[in-house]
């Protein structure tokens, strides 16, 4: 038993992103225009309630200093503003250190799979790095198994503790099997990472922030969690327009890709749709776009198949649209939906299951709050 032990540590060592991948993805330049043709004079914004929340000054987890980043209660959040009243509940606390101190700390964006079994948590080395890998947990075994959403919330960060520390703990090594860690590759800061239920693919999108620039869109095994295919695109129109690749993006359950980006000089929000597939990236302005973002930092963007709505994640502040009206130009004020908190937590995605149940992933300590009435 004991030599058992110590393989396994040995071999969640070795996958736990130790170092780059040698592994290459086949990479695309595409030539030609990847944006469609638009007149700004028909574009125009939606007069939405101002629920727009300035970025807060971020604080922890209210349990994650007293209890030494081991939680064993819940964080509920309701929200205190909007025209949409939700809540957020921890659902699961993830490791913040699995082989040396603090380097799980820096979650950035979240897919979780149609049956919502599974999570997909992209992470960065620190914030000023472009280098991270992707994460997956088996939430169905955590919560089933190891009663990770209720009796033992601080389980699977206490045996990643433990495997930072060499700690032969067979229950620990057990629950680590839960999750798997992808090797480390250059990312960015990964802000993007999504799956498209039509085809099963998983994303993510890169950018320089200058517009008509070179950025990437790239595809990440949902199995071994490499990079498989790199696509090089520009957002061009034919007529010399010029945008910014988009820093965030979601899939409805056509297939269809979705960024936000922010207007300059007000709180508006412009949103694109498009495709995304290893030899073409396009994408069109969507004609309506929202007069009030939800917040001063644009974290990321999220799909619900259960109702059919995006939603626009910034900090202490989610606002959602009607993926219809949105498409065919017929979204009014009353059709965008707004939930404001207060918990001066960082808001870094929002993903959801295929039949409604969204998590929220959150810093300071990384953790998923499952959504209710979103």
């Amino acid at each position: 038993m004991k030599n058992k032990l110590s393989v396994l540590i040995a071999s969640l060592s070795v996958v736990a992103g130790m170092g780059l991948t040698t592994a290459s993805a086949s990479t695309y330049t595409q030539k030609g225009s990847g944006l469609s043709n638009y007149w700004a004079a028909k574009f125009h914004t939606v007069k939405n309630a101002n629920n727009y929340v300035a970025r807060p000054s971020y604080v922890a987890s209210p349990n994650y200093a007293a209890t030494h980043t081991f939680e064993t209660s819940a964080n509920h959040y309701v929200s205190k503003a909007g025209n949409t009243k939700a809540s957020l509940n921890t659902a699961f606390y993830l490791p913040v250190t699995l082989n040396q101190s603090g380097d799980f700390g820096n979650p950035q964006s979240v897919a979780i799979t149609p049956n919502g079994n599974g999570a997909y948590v992209a992470y960065v080395t620190n914030e000023a790095s472009s280098i991270g890998w992707v994460t997956y947990y088996n939430l169905a075994k955590l919560r089933n198994v190891y009663g990770a959403s209720t009796s033992n919330m601080a389980l699977i960060r206490q045996a990643a503790y433990a495997h930072s520390k060499g700690i032969k703990n067979s229950q620990y090594l057990a629950v680590l099997k839960s999750m798997k860690v992808g090797p480390k590759f250059n990312t960015g800061h990964i802000q993007s990472l999504a799956l498209n239920p039509k085809n099963g693919q998983m994303w993510f999108t890169k950018t320089t922030g200058r517009a008509g620039a070179y950025g990437t869109a790239e595809q990440v095994s949902t199995k071994s969690l490499k990079p498989i295919n790199k696509i090089n695109f520009r957002l061009v129109t034919p007529r010399g327009i010029k945008v910014t690749v988009g820093n965030n993006l979601t899939f409805d359950k056509q297939g269809k890709a979705y960024f936000s980006s922010y207007v300059g000089g007000s709180r508006a929000m412009k949103i694109y749709q498009g495709t995304i597939a290893p030899k073409k990236v396009h994408f069109r302005l969507l004609y309506q776009g929202l007069r009030q973002r939800p917040g001063e930092k644009n974290q990321s963007i999220g799909y619900n198949a259960a109702n059919n709505r995006l939603y626009f994640i910034s900090d202490d502040s989610i606002s959602s649209v009607s993926v219809s009206k949105l498409v065919s130009g017929k979204l009014k004020p009353g059709n965008v939906h707004s939930s404001v908190f207060s918990s001066k937590r960082e808001f870094e995605g929002l993903a959801f299951s295929k039949n409604g149940q969204g998590y929220l992933l959150t810093n300071r300590g990384g953790e998923l709050l499952s959504t209710n009435g979103l």
